[in-house]
């Protein structure tokens, strides 16, 4: 198998706004892609990584609140049990860089998932884990953390998405 070098997608990405599709069964590309998502997650200096923001439609995504190499979960086909509380925490990504803001997410969950060798676990989270396991799974889909910002916090990043999108449009065009 040649080797896959994958890079972070930069929002407005339309890969990042699409929804992704679920896994049926772990194969050497699957780990191959997990391999190289921990490679840009720990470069970039990231607590998580989604796969579209490395340009795959996948339900999977890292999960290492720590920001160590070797605490990451790999999570497959992550699923919400339930959901209680409410909190409200600064969040940035990977996926758009230099901009952070207020969000709201769910203080405790409980989470379903697959592991990497395709076993179902189950979990409860809670705090900054679960704001992790969240933001990640928004991404799986299609959404991304500025659409649930609260509104004084997105207002004051707008400038730096116009930059962004001002930058995707140039490199695709």
């Amino acid at each position: 198998m040649p080797a896959m070098q994958l890079d972070i997608v930069l929002w407005p990405h339309p890969v990042l706004l699409q929804g992704t599709q679920r896994i049926d069964a772990v194969d050497d590309e699957l780990r191959q892609i997990v391999g190289e998502m921990r490679r840009v997650m720990f470069e970039l200096r990231g607590v998580g990584l989604a796969a579209p923001q490395v340009g795959i439609a996948r339900r999977l995504m890292l999960v290492c609140p720590s920001g160590e190499p070797g605490d990451e979960e790999v999570v497959i086909n992550p699923e919400i049990l339930d959901a209680e509380g409410r909190e409200v925490g600064e969040e940035g990504c990977l996926s758009v860089p230099g901009l952070y803001g207020q969000v709201p997410r769910a203080q405790t969950v409980r989470v379903r998932y697959r592991d990497l060798d395709f076993r179902e676990r189950e979990m409860v989270l809670t705090g900054f884990v679960a704001r992790v396991f969240l933001h990640e799974l928004d991404h799986l889909d299609g959404q991304v953390f500025i659409d649930r910002m609260v509104p004084e916090s997105r207002a004051k990043i707008e400038a730096g998405l116009d930059v962004l999108k001002q930058q995707f449009e140039a490199q695709a065009s």
